[in-house]
């Protein structure tokens, strides 16, 4: 069977630290929807960065056009982690944010994802083209410093 695989990166132009939340099944381990709602927070929180909400970036909505995620190490309920997200592939009516979920305290790597993102018109609701003041916050963006 084919797998889903990303390759790790080091380029994170945005973090933000994290809890996962309680276990939905009583011992269990952080699952899928879970992570998945981690790495979502995270994405508001990106956007947040410039005060922007989903619902208006720019003039625009924007949604999640698809997502994939590949599991590298259990997560567990109440542990501290950080999303790292860096872009990719900035198109004409949108852009992929690739993340990566580590433990908080060891940096050891959880998950790693993509998310793609897509500019839809409020009025048509159909998608659009990526507004210029985004697309120029998102070619300004550096890499954060890696840790000493």
């Amino acid at each position: 069977m084919a797998r889903i695989q990303f390759a790790d990166f080091d380029d994170a132009v945005f973090a933000t630290r994290l809890v996962c939340p309680a276990p939905l099944h009583p011992g269990a381990h952080t699952d899928n929807v879970q992570l998945l709602q981690l790495a979502s927070q995270a994405r508001m929180q990106f956007f947040a960065q410039w005060r922007w909400r989903e619902s208006d970036v720019a003039g625009v909505r924007v949604f999640v056009g698809d997502q994939a995620v590949q599991y590298r190490a259990e997560a567990f309920p109440h542990q501290a982690v950080e999303v790292q997200m860096a872009v990719r592939d900035i198109a004409a009516k949108g852009f992929d944010l690739v993340w990566r979920l580590v433990d908080a305290d060891s940096g050891t790597l959880l998950t790693l994802g993509k998310i793609g993102v897509v500019c839809v018109d409020p009025h048509s609701k159909r998608p659009c083209d990526l507004p210029e003041a985004l697309r120029q916050r998102l070619q300004q963006l550096q890499p954060l410093l890696a840790e000493a």
